[in-house]
């Protein structure tokens, strides 16, 4: 009987060292995935496509956590690039861009003389920032033409954005964010991705 309780806790020790290790790999992998490969100043547009697509389901679970219906929709709108945009000057921020069909072949024009882009465009920003080898999530931007009468200062654009955890962000359109975009006026104010990433014009 002695040898009987032995051998099933024998057993039984085999098995929790079993799926002790296993949920141990899957800890590890979890805790792997996404890591940046290698330096900052090394990534290349295909290192960021990489990153930007392994984290892209938890940076839009984020936004969508709220009650913003916005949030929901931008997901189906077309990339006017291919991969993130290196920091420029959204603080030093990954940036990857979308369109709404209202203003996407307007946009992908990339004209940067006599940019018109018709109200109701929306134009969408994921950001992120790298930090060592992690990836930080910064928020969700956004751009909407609503015209001369709505928006006189701002050149008819309007600013907003949500933060990672899907709350509103509070933007200074007017005395933040169109200071740097009043930069671009035959761009209709627009900062297009750089020239490396952006989609081939239609």
């Amino acid at each position: 009987m002695r040898q009987h309780k032995v051998g099933l806790l024998l057993i039984a020790a085999g098995i929790l060292v079993l799926y002790g290790c296993a949920g141990s790999g899957e800890q590890s992998a979890s805790a792997t995935a996404c890591v940046v490969p290698k330096s900052k100043a090394d990534l290349t547009v295909g290192d960021l496509k990489s990153l930007y697509d392994c984290k892209r389901p938890e940076l839009v679970a984020g936004y969508q956590s709220k009650d913003h219906e916005i949030a929901a929709k931008y997901t189906a709108w077309q990339a006017a690039s291919q991969a993130p945009q290196a920091p420029g000057m959204h603080s030093q921020q990954y940036l990857m861009t979308y369109v709404n069909p209202v203003g996407f072949a307007e946009y992908t024009r990339f004209a940067t003389n006599d940019a018109s882009m018709p109200v109701g465009t929306v134009i969408a920003k994921e950001a992120f920032t790298i930090k060592g080898d992690r990836v930080k999530h910064g928020p969700l931007l956004f751009m909407e033409k609503v015209g001369q009468d709505l928006a006189p200062q701002t050149g008819g654009w309007r600013y907003f954005g949500i933060k990672p955890n899907g709350s509103t962000l509070k933007v200074d359109g007017k005395g933040f964010c169109h200071a740097c975009h009043q930069s671009w006026p035959g761009q209709d104010f627009l900062g297009y991705p750089v020239p490396a990433v952006r989609v081939v014009s239609r």
